[in-house]
């Protein structure tokens, strides 16, 4: 599988006018997206784990899945805020 991250999109990305961008600096900004989208992945594995229940609704006759609430939680849990992002420089 190719990495998302191409080439054109990482010369894009690193403004190098002045001179060219080696492929050690595109490999390391690809780590770093990688990284990043890991650390993502976890976060929505545990808010799944943690939250996913609360949306489920069951009667007699039929279990029911709020799909419209998940969903609007679950984009706002998966917004980075302010706090999360100084958290992060640390």
């Amino acid at each position: 599988m190719t990495h998302p991250l191409t080439d054109a999109i990482c010369e894009g990305l690193a403004n190098t006018e002045d001179r060219p961008f080696t492929d050690i600096e595109m490999d390391n900004m690809r780590a770093a997206y990688d990284l990043g989208r890991d650390a993502m992945l976890e976060q929505v594995l545990e808010w799944l784990k943690t939250n996913t229940e609360d949306y489920v609704l069951e009667d007699y006759y039929s279990t029911y899945f709020l799909i419209e609430a998940f969903l609007d939680d679950f984009k706002k849990a998966m917004r980075p805020t302010t706090t999360t992002q100084e958290n992060n420089n640390d």
